[in-house]
């Protein structure tokens, strides 16, 4: 028997019943896939029982009080977003971005460094030059990588830690690190031309932040070189969130330079410099290939890269 054609094949799905599948797979649960669609929840349910018997898969089965995909089912959801972005290509339009104008919505995924050290003044100067924009910030996840180029992330911002290689990315600065204490450590009164006594740096317990849940840090690495290790105390992923603990404890926090100068106008808190050297490493935003050439996403990029690297003060 002849396998049927591409043509065949497509002519006999309805493309939309792709989309709600995409978001199905996304979203876990028919009533947030029936919000997002505009669709009612029965609805939905009958395009999910015309997708099962079309992949002869039931795709999401129910587990507890939410849905996940079978095998079938989530070997699917990238290449249906490849081909679903694909289309949206072919169908959009590419006609020149003006920002004056502009009522798009921008998705930026980051930690709150990137939030704390960027944010204020990419803001800014989106209200300054696009006013009619918006900006919508979203955490740096296990998905946000895979998720650059589709509608939910226009770019990330991230360090300069490995990368699928699919993916471009533009340095914005290099950074270093400093430590934060409270005001009335006893490291501060025995340091040293504003420098912590490497005794005081181990004998001390620290705050560690790890935004995808390590153990360990580049500080760990390096204490290891000299032969020493450091009792982490408390592991979380916030900075904002870990400064606030610095400052009433007597916990050592070593966080990018640029968050803690930030941080560091609270009173309760002082800035110190690190016992040890640290290795710098380079901030960045990152996006993909996708979307690379499209006006609205370069103009997006150039605002990064200008909030990123002005020195002049904000109002």
């Amino acid at each position: 028997m002849d396998r049927p054609s591409t043509d065949d094949i497509l002519y006999r799905v309805d493309l939309n019943l792709l989309v709600i599948l995409k978001t199905l797979l996304e979203t876990r649960s028919v009533t947030k896939t029936a919000e997002r669609s505009q669709m009612s929840q029965p609805a939905v349910s009958r395009a999910l029982a015309k997708l099962r018997k079309v992949f002869d898969d039931a795709l999401l089965v129910k587990a507890g009080t939410t849905m996940r995909p079978t095998v079938r089912g989530g070997e699917l959801l990238e290449p249906i977003q490849k081909a679903l972005a694909g289309v949206s290509d072919v169908l959009a339009n590419r006609s020149e971005f003006d920002p004056t104008s502009s009522e798009r919505v921008f998705r930026i995924a980051t930690t709150d460094y990137g939030a704390t050290v960027i944010l204020p003044r990419l803001a800014h100067l989106m209200t300054s030059e696009a006013p009619r924009t918006s900006l919508e910030i979203t955490p740096v996840d296990a998905q946000t990588f895979r998720s650059l180029g589709e509608v939910n992330i226009d770019l990330a911002l991230y360090s300069d830690n490995p990368l699928p290689t699919s993916l471009r990315t533009r340095d914005l600065f290099r950074e270093r690190f400093a430590c934060l204490v409270r005001a009335g450590h006893p490291a501060v009164r025995r340091s040293k031309a504003g420098r912590m006594r490497l005794d005081d740096y181990v004998a001390f317990s620290h705050i560690l932040v790890t935004v995808v849940g390590g153990r360990a840090g580049p500080v760990d690495t390096a204490l290891a070189t000299l032969g020493h290790i450091r009792h982490i105390a408390v592991r979380l992923p916030y900075f904002a969130t870990a400064a606030l603990v610095a400052s009433t404890s007597d916990l050592i926090l070593t966080i990018p330079r640029r968050a803690a100068e930030n941080f560091s106008g609270d009173p309760r808190l002082r800035l110190i410099e690190p016992p040890l050297e640290l290795p710098n490493f380079d901030y960045r935003m990152v996006w993909h290939e996708r979307t690379h050439s499209e006006p609205g996403h370069a103009w997006l990029r150039r605002l990064v890269l200008k909030a990123a690297r002005s020195t002049t003060p904000l109002p």
